[in-house]
């Protein structure tokens, strides 16, 4: 990846997945470890599960929560984005982990509250234990705040990526438009609606 220079937090949590990573497996939940390194990190992080087509938020940092106005943990990423991300999303967890890489994506949250951010998020992939389920693991950065429009009545609105990118990390990358035509075909198919 040369196109963005990640933040530091971003960079930080790519730094410490590659170090716990064994040989060319994805590395498991049990791996991720609180640890000096990642300490730090850990009030803006968030860890999400695919199940059912859409990302479930099984942990959501004490920072988030304060920016957020709520506790997304628990919830589901199609409670806050349109149906075409959802489909994006669950097109891309499973991208990085057939071809383990990593992302960073620029987006803006709206928050009823009354404000709004553009925020960086960084990903990576890990495994449940028993192998079977997929998570992702981001840390989410603002980067400023944006003019608030509205939240359509959610109480965090996340609006399409402005920026996408994979990271490489040895192994190759997804076939990005391939995943977004697949996505979009998934979400016709279901009856999904909206866009990026």
């Amino acid at each position: 990846m040369n196109s963005r220079v990640l933040t530091e937090a971003g960079q930080k949590l790519g730094n410490y997945w590659k170090a716990i990573r064994t040989g060319n497996e994805v590395p498991t939940r049990a791996a991720f470890k609180l640890t000096s390194e990642i300490a730090p990190l850990m009030p803006h992080m968030v860890i999400a599960e695919l199940a059912d087509g859409d990302l479930v938020f099984r942990y959501a940092g004490t920072g988030l929560v304060e920016r957020q106005g709520m506790n997304i943990t628990g919830k589901r990423y199609g409670d806050f984005a349109e149906p075409m991300q959802v489909a994006r999303a669950a097109a891309r967890v499973k991208a990085f982990h057939a071809t383990p890489c990593g992302f960073v994506s620029v987006h803006r949250e709206e928050y009823q509250r009354g404000f709004a951010a553009e925020v960086e998020v960084t990903g990576f992939p890990l495994r449940t234990d028993d192998g079977e389920g997929r998570l992702i693991v981001m840390v989410v950065t603002p980067l400023g705040t944006v003019p608030y429009t509205r939240t359509g009545g959610r109480p965090i609105f996340m609006a399409p990526a402005t920026h996408f990118e994979f990271i490489e990390v040895g192994q190759g990358l997804p076939d990005g438009e391939a995943i977004v035509q697949w996505a979009e075909g998934t979400a016709m198919t279901e009856g999904r609606r909206g866009d990026r």
